[in-house]
Order: C-alpha cells, then structure tokens, then sequence
C-alpha cells in the first residue's frame, strides 16, 4: 500500500509525467496527503489519550514527597504518647530541623459519579471525533471529485475551443485569399478577424480557469504539480426509486451522528452537575521516614536519627452550601442540552433541504443535457448548411459567424451539462 502510494506522489511530481491520475488515485493521494484531514486525525488521537487520562484518574496517583522545616523549638521526629516517652526519655530523638521523605497514595473512593460521568463524556469525545473524522474524510472525497470532474470539463471545452479558433483561423485566411482576388470586402475580413480574437479571449479565459482548478485539487492533495487526468465516462440515468427518500438515511449521516452525539454529551454534563449533591470520600495513605539531627538539649545533640511513619485514612467532605454555584451549574448543563436539541433539528432540516437540492440538481442536469444534446445537434447541421451556402457565395458571413458561434455555445452547453450531472451525482453521494 505504501508502495502504491510512493509511486503515485512520484508520478505527480515529476515534471515529465506522462501517466494520467484516475480519479481514484486523485482521491487516494488525498486521503493520504491532506493536513486538514491529518489534524483530524490527531484530533482523534488526541480523544483517545484524553479518554485513557480520564481513566487513569479513577485509579488514584502515588506520589514521591520530601520536606523540610525548621522549628523554634524542638520536637519529636514522630508523634509520641506521653507513655511511650516516660519509658526511656533520654532515648526519644528530638530536633529542630525536620526532614521527611515518602510515598503518598490518594485515591477517590466516592465522588457523587462525577468522575463516572467524566470517563462517559470522554468516551463520547472519542466517538464525535471519529464522527468528524468520517465526516471530513467525506467532505474531501466529495470535494476532490468535484475539482477532478471540473478540471475534465475545463479541459474538454478548452480542447474544443482550440478547435474552434482554429476554424476560425480557417476561415480567415479564406476571406483574406479572396479580398486579395476581389471576391470579399475588407468589412468581411474585420468580421473574421473580431470573432477570431474574441474566441482567443475566451480560450485564454478557460485556460484561466482551468489553472485555477488544478491549484486547488493540488493543494487538497498537497502535491506540487498535477499530471494529466484520465477521463471517466459520463452515463445519464435517472434516479432510481428509494434514492430521493430521505428519512432514516439521514440519520446515518455522519453530521446527524455528530448533533446526535452532542446531545449525548449534554446530558452526561447534566448528570455530572447532580454530582455535587453528593459527599465525596476520599482514602489517602502515607509510607516514610522523618529523619534529623538532634537538637542541643538532647544528651545525643548532632546526632542523626530516623524514624519510620506510615498512615492511612478516609476523608469525606459534602458541601452544604455554596451560594448558588450548583444550581447554577445544573442551569448551564440544562441550556446547553436545548441548545444541542436545536442544533439536532436544524441539522436534520438542513439536511433534508440539501437532499431535496441533490435530488433537484439531479433532474435539473438530466433535463438540460437532453436539450443541450437537441441544440447541439441542430446548430451543428446549422452550422454546415450555412457553410455549404458561403462557400457557394448565396450565403452572407455574418450567419456562417453566427452558426458558428451558436454552435461552440452549444457544445460547451452540452459539455458542461454532461459534467454537472456528474457532480450532482456526487453531490448527492455526499
């Protein structure tokens, strides 16, 4: 796969590539090239170690601890019974500068399902943002094929135009071979000669175009230089029964998933803003040693001494009044939600609007490429008739121009025609 792919970058980006790209290595390349698509990518990465941190948390953290504090006046190394002191008093280690040095574990035993309710909405991060990475890979799908379809279209009517002034050309250096015999006037000529440059103009403008279109497939390709495209064929059909329906499809749809989901989310947050209702209970436990110098009334003064110390305990702490702040909380978690139910809705309504437009289109393009077929056919035997009457001298130049003129109309009507269905197609595949 990566050889496939290495080769096809090679092949764009070489100057004198003569293989033309399908539109599915021009798809392929994207996929693989694309930042846009890439920073997606990370975003998913990205909510996968988030949702692993969120789990982690639930287990606690081990920490290693030092400290160190000077004292005005000495004391024990650890906390003694006034027992365990009498029984040797000249024995128990005193000092001013205590060092400690240990393990601490801490943990969340209880914590009103907040923290079950943080790996939830983590877990649907993840999941929205594989649903935007879906997304965003259909978005540049649907994208590249409309650009590579575009660029055929430009390229088609370029070649046509070509072809047209060099008819025109043509016919020119006719009328001039016949003004210098006196059969043509110098009007016929300038005639000529303004339908020749304006079809140079136009020509020079689809090239325009067509450069500009390259561009941009190039840079969601994120190539250099394009090599020649190969052409697809274009096969009108109507559309079949089911395929203008829109109802449960739409909720496959990955932006529809993507509102779904939000909503989801916000609930989880509602859920999450109840936690404070609830006590919290957290264990903590300790392992060290305090060590020190004894101070100077100790009969041992100078001398380092340790002492081992290790604890553990339950702390629960329940907030029974805080001014407002979770009831505030809950109001924001509940707005939010309604917020996400209208983004569902105008999701759902946009998304029947841009499938009713597809379909739309559709039909449209199917329509106009028929007429465009018709026009096409007629201007073009028009276009013969009137050139069989100039060349026998019973036809006037002005309609030779026209015809042809129609006729170039006609079949840049009928090119893009043919190419739109493609697109609405495309469209809606989308």
């Amino acid at each position: 796969m990566f050889i496939g792919i290495l080769g096809l970058a090679l092949m764009t980006f070489s100057p004198c590539a003569s293989i033309a790209l399908t539109l599915e290595e021009c798809v392929e390349l994207a996929l693989k090239n694309n930042p846009d698509l890439q920073k997606q990518q990370m975003n998913q990465q990205y909510a996968h170690s988030d949702l692993a941190e969120k789990k982690s948390q639930s287990f606690g953290r081990i920490d290693a601890v030092a400290s160190y504090t000077h004292y005005n006046l000495p004391r024990t190394l650890v906390p003694m019974t006034p027992a365990v002191i009498l029984v040797d008093p000249m024995a128990v280690a005193t000092t001013e500068d205590l060092f400690v040095t240990g393990v601490m574990y801490e943990v969340a035993l209880f914590t009103g399902f907040a923290q079950k309710r943080t790996i939830e909405i983590a877990a649907l991060q993840k999941e929205m943002a594989g649903a935007a990475l879906k997304l965003g890979r259909e978005q540049l799908i649907y994208n590249v094929k409309t650009l590579y379809v575009n660029i055929l279209s430009l390229q088609t009517q370029e070649e046509a135009q070509i072809a047209y002034i060099k008819a025109l050309q043509q016919l020119y250096n006719d009328i001039i071979h016949e003004l210098q015999l006196g059969k043509r006037a110098r009007i016929d000529q300038l005639k000529a000669a303004a339908d020749l440059e304006n079809a140079r103009a136009q020509k020079a403008q689809i090239s325009s175009s067509l450069t500009i279109v390259k561009a941009t497939l190039a840079t969601l390709m994120n190539v250099d230089l394009l090599a020649d495209f190969q052409n697809i064929p274009i096969h009108i059909e109507p559309l079949e029964t089911g395929e203008s329906g829109y109802g449960e499809q739409i909720r496959e749809l990955q932006r529809y998933r993507l509102a779904q989901l939000e909503i989801e989310k916000s609930e989880k947050l509602i859920e999450k803003s109840n936690a404070a209702l609830y006590p919290q209970v957290f264990f903590n436990a300790f392992y060290g040693q305090n060590f020190g110098p004894n101070d100077g009334s100790n009969p041992n003064k100078d001398d380092w001494q340790n002492k081992e110390v290790w604890q553990a305990g339950l702390n629960l702490k329940w907030n029974i009044f805080d001014f407002g702040e979770r009831s505030s909380n809950r109001q924001k978690a509940n707005i939010a939600k309604q917020q996400s139910l209208q983004d569902r809705l105008k999701t759902e309504l946009e998304l029947k609007r841009a499938l009713i437009e597809a379909v739309t289109k559709i039909d449209t393009a199917i329509i106009e490429y028929n007429s465009a077929k018709a026009e096409l056919a007629m201007t073009r035997e028009t276009e013969n008739i009137e050139q069989v009457r100039f060349n026998m001298g019973a036809g006037d130049l002005n309609d030779l121009l026209q015809a042809k003129a129609r006729n170039q109309l006609a079949l840049s009507r009928s090119i893009n025609t043919g190419y739109s269905y493609k697109n609405a197609r495309f469209y809606l595949d989308y």
